[in-house]
């Protein structure tokens, strides 16, 4: 059988050239954008833009990643093509307006406004799943997906399989994890959506990721590679091994594989490493040896199912929840706005002078909240 192919480049900075010729030879390692891509199909560019931020807070992916991109295409010929992400705050005009990329360096892409829902329904043989995506998403014939490497508090690691939650209208996200509250079941329904988008290839900054709090309010940290794969299990599944986690222990992996998106197998996986020894097939061994990140700040736990756990579980005793830092809360309410439960789980209790007030026995740990905070004021804590 033959092994899905992720190519690991070395990459220590974001110097624009750099990241341009080497997101240009892993590409060429995988076959050329021309493999995945007909040059009349129209092409929807779509980075991490989980709200507007400069690139300095390493929550978006890095604009000489989404330049270089565009640059790619336009030098080889793809005249039709839009870039753009459907952020959960903000606009995707704006998040492009933060990291500066305008028309001057677009190279003929067109921002996509990413605002305008279409519904779709996806049907596997067994159940349907219905998706409110953008516009543009729907007009798309092919996607690419540049993803950010970052943990995540739902879904431990966040890459290039739930970078792809932004095709949905952002207004619609937080209603999605009401859907689908826990991480199995938004891993299931990650799987579905890119099985009915069907992403082309992906690209995962992971030159500068971040750990701890993430995917807004974690710590840069300097990882020094950029990703190139196909397959966005496999991609994600090489972003887990270097932080040295365990590929199952992340859902999206486990059921996207279940689903046929993608592998999660090492044996089914062939490294690709391009750096300054050459290019060499490396195991994953070789490359953690090499390149990987063993205290990186993630949640390797295993969950354990005890009687204990199932306890904590029904009676909400013993549980990981948000929670906010009084001493960085702003009061804006962007965590009361974007709470998805009806009746909210987080309110201004006791008056908008004060900090919000959860209500943990509403609260369905989806951490919407501890995602917008723009204070990184909410951290997800054990009880």
């Amino acid at each position: 059988m033959e092994k899905t192919r992720v190519v690991v480049l070395k990459c220590d900075d974001y110097e624009e050239e750099k990241v341009y010729s080497l997101m240009k030879k892993g590409l060429e390692k995988i076959g050329g954008v021309e493999k995945y891509i007909g040059k009349d199909e129209k092409i929807l560019v779509k980075p991490n833009f989980l709200y507007p931020s400069k690139r300095e807070k390493r929550v978006t992916t890095d604009p000489s990643v989404i330049t270089g991109m565009l640059r790619i295409l336009n030098e080889e010929g793809f005249t039709n093509v839009k870039v753009g992400d459907s952020p959960a705050s903000g606009t995707s005009k704006q998040a492009l307006k933060d990291l500066d990329i305008d028309e001057h360096n677009l190279y003929g892409a067109v921002p996509a406004l990413m605002n305008e829902e279409v519904k779709c329904v996806y049907e596997d043989g067994r159940k349907k799943t219905t998706f409110y995506l953008t516009k543009d998403v729907y007009e798309a014939d092919a996607i690419i997906g540049l993803s950010k490497m970052k943990t995540h508090m739902l879904e431990r690691l966040t890459g290039a399989v739930k970078n792809m939650y932004g095709l949905i209208c952002g207004f619609r996200k937080a209603q999605g994890h009401v859907s689908y509250p826990n991480a199995v079941l938004f891993a299931k329904m990650m799987a579905a959506l890119h099985k009915y988008t069907k992403p082309r290839f992906h690209i995962m900054d992971g030159v500068y990721a971040m750990e701890g709090n993430g995917p807004a309010s974690g710590t840069e940290r300097k990882m020094g590679v950029l990703l190139v794969s196909s397959d966005p299990v496999a991609i994600d599944s090489v972003f887990s091994r270097l932080v040295d986690m365990k590929p199952t222990l992340v859902p999206t992996n486990v059921w996207a594989y279940q689903a046929g998106v993608g592998t999660y197998k090492e044996d089914e996986i062939e490294v690709l490493l391009i750096d300054e020894d050459g290019e060499n097939t490396v195991s994953f061994d070789e490359l953690f040896k090499k390149y990987g990140c063993p205290d990186f700040d993630c949640e390797r736990e295993k969950e354990k199912l005890n009687v204990l756990t199932l306890w904590g579980k029904l009676t909400k005793k013993v549980v990981e929840r948000p929670v906010i830092d009084q001493n960085k809360c702003v009061k804006c309410g962007q965590c009361v706005e974007h709470c998805p439960v009806e009746g909210k789980a987080v309110t201004f209790r006791n008056g908008k002078d004060n900090t919000p007030v959860y209500n943990y026995d509403k609260c369905i740990r989806c951490y919407c909240c501890q995602e917008i905070c723009p204070m990184h004021a909410i951290s997800v804590k054990k009880r």
